[in-house]
């Protein structure tokens, strides 16, 4: 390899690592990182089922159930009072946010039970913190 050659290796090299240094820096030192969203999720409320059935999401999550079926249905937990509806009509909507992790279990009583039928869960798992990636760099003489 030529003189030259490997001084265009050298600095294209040294391109390239200061470049990758200050993309990496503007994440850790610029902005602050995004606080972690958990978002919306929804559950169809169709004749004589939930769909999905079961389902995950982050604490901190608004569910949103939509009775797209035909007739009269309602969200009741199995275990609690704090959330659930007594009816929802053709087309209405019911939301609750979940903050805390857990299984909570939750059913139809005009066309379900909290053992059979038309029912579903939704699953609570910790919203994951935001993360941020620290790169050091020594310069060595």
């Amino acid at each position: 390899m030529s003189r030259f050659t490997r001084a265009v290796v050298a600095t294209v090299s040294a391109a390239v690592l200061v470049a990758g240094i200050g993309l990496s820096g503007i994440g850790a030192a610029g902005a602050a990182a995004p606080a972690q969203t958990s978002g919306k999720a929804s559950v169809e409320v169709g004749d004589n089922f939930f769909k999905p059935v079961e389902l995950e999401v982050a604490a901190g999550t608004k569910v949103t159930w939509t009775n797209k079926g035909k007739i009269l249905h309602n969200v009741r937990p199995v275990k609690g009072d704090k959330w659930g509806t007594k009816a929802l009509t053709k087309g209405k909507t019911y939301s609750y946010t979940f903050k805390k992790p857990g299984e909570y279990a939750y059913y139809c009583s005009f066309h379900g039970s909290p053992t059979g039928g038309q029912r579903g869960t939704i699953v609570v798992k910790a919203a994951r913190p935001a993360t941020t990636k620290t790169t050091t760099v020594s310069a060595s003489g």
